[in-house]
C-alpha cells in the first residue's frame, strides 16, 4: 500500500476522513487547509452553520480561504457535481481548488445513496482537474451503509496529515453496478402514459405528452417540467439516432416527481458514465446537457434496457 505524508499537489485527490470526535475533525481540517494554502491553492471549507463557526475560530482568515454553508452549496447531487465541473473547466483561474467538508446527507436515510453516487462520480467528473477534496464522515451519526459506501467511493483515506491509497475503492462505473450504490429503477406501479416514436417527427408529440401529464397530474412546477422535457428530448434523440427505432417512452407521475424510461431495440449503451465528462470542443453535448436538466439520468442499469430519467 502506498503511504504518503501529504496530498500531491498539481493533480487530483479525493480522500475520506472517518472520525468519531470533533477534535479529530478539527485537526484533520486544519492540516488539510494548511496544505492547500501552502500550495498556493484556493481553499473552501463547507459545513453546517454550527460547524463553520467552530472552523472559523480555529482557522482564522486568509485571502485564499473561503467558508460556505452546505445549504447554499449542496442543493442536490447533480447540481453540485456540475457546478464544480463548470467552475474548473470554464474558469480562467488555474489555481488549484481544495475543498473540505461533510456531504449533507440529511436525516432521511433513503436520500443517502444519491449522495454516495455523487461521491463516486466526483472521481469521473473532476478527475482531470487540479482538485483536492477531504470529505469528512462522522461515524457517530451516519448509518453503516453510508459509511461502507464512502469507503468504495474515495480513492484515498486520510487523517488530514497522513494518507494512503484506499484498498476499498472501486471505479465509478463499477460502483454504479454495486448493490451498495442503490441505483434506482423505474417505479413498480402502472405508468401514467406510454408512447412509441418511429422517427424524429414523433418528438413533438412525446414532449407534449410528458409536459401535459406532468402539468395535470403532479405538483411539479412548470419550470422544472420544462427542464425535464428538454432533458428527455435529448435522450429520445439519442435513442433515435444511435439506437434502433422504434423507441418506447414510458412515463410515471408522482406528486413531486416525473420519471421516464426510454428503450429501443438496439444493443444498448455500453458506457454508463457517458455525458458526465466536460465535452470536448465541437464534441457531442446532448447527454451532458440532459444530465444537468434533471435530477438523475441512469444509463443501462441492471433493471432497465435503456436510459431512465428522473426529475
Amino acid at each position: 500500500m502506498d503511504n504518503r505524508n501529504s496530498v500531491a499537489t498539481g493533480g487530483y485527490s479525493h480522500d475520506l476522513l472517518l472520525h468519531d470526535t470533533d477534535e479529530e475533525l478539527v485537526a484533520a481540517t486544519t492540516a488539510f487547509v494548511a496544505e492547500g494554502l501552502a500550495s498556493g491553492g484556493q481553499v473552501l471549507v463547507h459545513s453546517s452553520e454550527e460547524r463553520l463557526a467552530m472552523f472559523r475560530e480555529v482557522l482564522g482568515t486568509h485571502p485564499r480561504l473561503e467558508f460556505g454553508l452546505d445549504r447554499d452549496l449542496y442543493l442536490s447531487p447533480t447540481s453540485t457535481l456540475f457546478a464544480y465541473e463548470r467552475k474548473l473547466a470554464e474558469g480562467t483561474d488555474t489555481t488549484e481548488l481544495w475543498v473540505t467538508g461533510t456531504v449533507p446527507f440529511g436525516a432521511d436515510h433513503t436520500e443517502h445513496p444519491a449522495w454516495s453516487r455523487y461521491e463516486s462520480l466526483v472521481n469521473e467528473v473532476l478527475g482531470p482537474y487540479a482538485f483536492h477534496a477531504l470529505c469528512s464522515y462522522d461515524s457517530r451519526v451516519l448509518p453503516a451503509s453510508t459509511l461502507e459506501a464512502a469507503k468504495l467511493t474515495h480513492p484515498g483515506i486520510s487523517t488530514g496529515v497522513d494518507r494512503m491509497d484506499s484498498p476499498y475503492y472501486v471505479d465509478p462505473a463499477d460502483f454504479l453496478c454495486d448493490p451498495r450504490a442503490a441505483v434506482p429503477g423505474p417505479p413498480a406501479w402502472e405508468p401514467a402514459a406510454t408512447t412509441t416514436l418511429h422517427g424524429v417527427v414523433d418528438l413533438r408529440h412525446a414532449r407534449h405528452l410528458v409536459a401535459e401529464v406532468g402539468a395535470t397530474s403532479s405538483a411539479v412546477d412548470r419550470r422544472t417540467i420544462d427542464r425535464f422535457v428538454l432533458a428527455l428530448n435529448e435522450v429520445l434523440v439519442n435513442g433515435l439516432r444511435h439506437g434502433r427505432p422504434p423507441v418506447t417512452l414510458t412515463v410515471w407521475v408522482e406528486t413531486s416527481r416525473l420519471t421516464c424510461l426510454v428503450t429501443d431495440d438496439g444493443a444498448g449503451f455500453t458506457d454508463r458514465l457517458s455525458g458526465y465528462r466536460y465535452p470536448e470542443t465541437n464534441g457531442p453535448r446532448g447527454l451532458w446537457v440532459a444530465r444537468q436538466l434533471c435530477e438523475e439520468l441512469i444509463i443501462g442499469s441492471a433493471r432497465t434496457r435503456g436510459p431512465f430519467v428522473s426529475g
